[in-house]
């Protein structure tokens, strides 16, 4: 899925997200978010940065922050691949009442808040 829209992983199109959400964000506020090591986010980073799905630039209150922006081309790949993601839940969750969702849900968001604390 993430493939169709010229990602190459489903983390590339949650980082993505995280930054439309948040709007600017640094990288360390990124990797805590997304439970991984500064290195693999800057990696991930530049892959989105050659793309020009992101954008780089200095926080002007903090000479030493790194803060990214996602550009144009980014919340066009972001909205196509969240198309792509909504037909394909609607395909796999169909089994499930709204109520089981929102259980389902509210169970893998108090497991993420958990991982995180750790």
């Amino acid at each position: 899925m993430v493939a169709d829209v010229g990602l190459n992983s489903i983390q590339q199109w949650v980082i993505l997200r995280t930054i439309i959400n948040r709007g600017e964000i640094s990288i360390g506020e990124l990797k805590e978010e997304l439970l991984v090591t500064k290195q693999n986010m800057t990696g991930m980073i530049n892959r989105l940065q050659q793309s020009n799905l992101v954008t780089l630039f200095q926080d002007p209150e903090d000479k030493r922050r790194t803060l990214v922006k996602i550009t144009e081309e980014g919340i066009r790949v972001y909205e196509q691949l969240k198309s792509l993601r909504n037909d394909f839940n609607a395909e796999t969750y169909h089994i499930y009442t709204d109520q089981e969702i929102v259980v389902l849900s509210d169970l893998l968001s108090r497991l993420v808040e958990h991982l995180k604390e750790e």
